[in-house]
């Protein structure tokens, strides 16, 4: 009984380690940096003026002109989900 209890004891160990192990590994593929863009309505393009990230935050933002545009990720013609700054 009590070798059962050491073998349980130690395989709960490891699970704990390799979930905090993969919980770490998780979060720093969240931090990544995209190219964030805004749609510019006199060029009727998306321009890319800096780096965002795609997790969830305060949102990712470029003051041009003295306007202020939200940045988002560029997919196929247009500019749509919004990005946050990076931490």
């Amino acid at each position: 009984m009590k070798k059962l209890r050491n073998v349980l004891l130690s395989a709960a160990i490891v699970l704990i380690g390799a979930g905090a192990a993969f919980a770490t590994n998780a979060t720093k593929s969240a931090a990544t940096s995209e190219d964030g863009y805004y749609f510019d309505s006199t060029l009727k393009e998306c321009i890319s003026p800096g780096q965002c990230s795609s997790s969830i935050g305060t949102t990712c933002t470029w003051v041009a002109g003295g306007v202020t545009h939200n940045l988002c990720r560029f997919s196929g013609t247009n500019c749509t989900m919004q990005l946050s700054r990076l931490p």
